[in-house]
């Protein structure tokens, strides 16, 4: 039986590797893609990224269901000229010429992932590749345990767990991306979990079974511009891939090492490649935010807590491009 996913993504560039890898995969049914406008794109742009991925790859049936932009606290935001160059993907966003978009659903992205999930006779995986806020509130819509018992894990791009954060790295990249000290300083949390430290909290407090893909393990596979040369299919999917691993190993890059990210958690979640390493922790994040010396949003490991949360430490990079580019070129 097909995996059955739904995909709760921020639309950045390593989201759109991430879902074409998906599409490519004929043993995937992505059952939707839910925006969340906490994380690299503006949460308008991000839902126009879905629909126009799922068009040049014919998933009309796909459904996208709009979350929020509003964290359930403060305001952590990537900056916003880093998030300007996403929310057109990097100048790509014109070049694709979908034939017809799938049409938004009417449900918030957090209803329609509790509605499907509660309602579904098959196992469900949830894909978290940006900000917390949209499963969070899928959690808090009902109190039932039973309710999520067809949701068979969460697997998420979040976290750094026993090395450095990547906040203070991003805004000190470029003078653009300054946003002060609070960022500056804060050198512990990776952005998933920074960008909405309450929801991520709240989702790691759950009794819902999570896996993390932490800058502990996507740190082994850094982005290489060697990588775009490896795909060498001509369908729209696997071109708009190409031209996203040139853009951003080249006239997009950061001015820093670039690991992979999501597109590494996605190919664990749906068995591209195995870990090579786990570890299994209470965990908990850290929610005070304070203007300097900056802990919030770093991951602690307790001594106890609802339940273990795996975390994925060991990959083979050979392994992982091996895997994407097979994949993109199938």
């Amino acid at each position: 039986m097909n995996r059955k996913v739904i995909i709760d993504t921020d639309m950045g560039w390593d989201d759109v590797l991430s879902i074409a890898y998906l599409m490519k995969r004929p043993d995937i049914d992505i059952l939707g893609i839910t925006v969340t406008g906490c994380g690299e794109t503006d949460l308008g742009w991000g839902v126009i990224i879905a629909q126009h991925l799922l068009g040049i790859g014919n998933r009309l049936g796909t459904v996208v269901a709009k979350g929020t932009d509003q964290p359930l606290e403060y305001d952590n935001r990537f900056p916003q000229p880093f998030k300007n160059d996403m929310n057109d993907i990097m100048g790509l966003l014109g070049t694709l010429n979908p034939a017809a978009l799938p049409e938004l659903s009417s449900l918030p992205a957090w209803e329609f992932m509790y509605q499907t999930v509660k309602n579904s006779q098959d196992p469900i995986t949830v894909l978290s590749l940006g900000g917390f806020t949209n499963i969070a509130q899928m959690l808090a819509l009902s109190s039932q345990p039973a309710d999520f018992k067809m949701l068979e894990q969460i697997v998420a791009m979040a976290g750094a767990v026993y090395v450095d954060g990547n906040v203070a790295a991003l805004n000190n990249a470029q003078k653009a991306w300054d946003q002060g000290e609070a960022y500056s300083s804060n050198h512990y949390a990776e952005w998933n979990v920074f960008v909405d430290p309450v929801a991520a909290n709240n989702v790691f407090q759950s009794s819902l079974p999570l896996t993390l893909v932490p800058l502990d393990v996507c740190n082994q596979i850094i982005l290489d511009a060697s990588y775009s040369q490896l795909i060498t299919a001509t369908d729209p999917v696997a071109t708009l891939v190409r031209q996203v691993l040139e853009h951003k190993s080249g006239t997009h890059a950061e001015g820093l090492p670039v690991p992979i990210f999501d597109p590494l958690a996605t190919m664990l979640m749906a068995g591209g490649i195995e870990a090579t390493k786990l570890d299994e922790q209470f965990l908990s994040v850290n929610t005070d935010l304070t203007p300097t010396d900056n802990h919030c949003g770093q991951i602690q490991v307790q001594r106890s807590g609802s339940r273990v949360i795996a975390s994925v430490l060991g990959v083979s990079q050979f392994a992982f491009s091996k895997n994407f580019a097979q994949v993109i070129n199938s």
